[in-house]
């Protein structure tokens, strides 16, 4: 029986070359060079063993942060919408406060 050590390089037909990731009763994980995990039956998969060294891992790079681009028509909108908001709110308490008024007049 075909027995592979975890970390060994191995080569399988169909899909290349990988390294042996864990080993279990029946079950070998491999994963390939192009960062695949496939799960093989050990008695019954075509996997050798290869000399042939890892790639090189290249290191991950950072996410960028996006910067958000501030438009003359974006910062309008915000301070029109602001005005707006603050326009409202007078009328009604200048609505208000004519009721009030009316009501004591009366």
């Amino acid at each position: 029986m075909k027995r592979f050590d975890v970390g060994s390089r191995v080569h399988e037909p169909t899909y290349g070359h990988g390294s042996v990731i864990s080993v279990e009763d029946a079950f070998t994980r491999i994963q390939f060079d192009d960062n695949t995990v496939r799960k093989f039956q050990t008695s019954l998969a075509k996997i050798v063993a290869s000399s042939e060294p890892a790639p090189t891992k290249r290191p991950r790079a950072r996410a960028r942060k996006t910067k958000t681009k501030k438009t003359a028509g974006s910062t309008a909108t915000k301070s029109t919408a602001k005005k707006t908001a603050k326009a409202t709110k007078t009328a009604k308490t200048t609505k208000t406060a004519r009721t009030t008024k009316r009501a004591a007049d009366a």
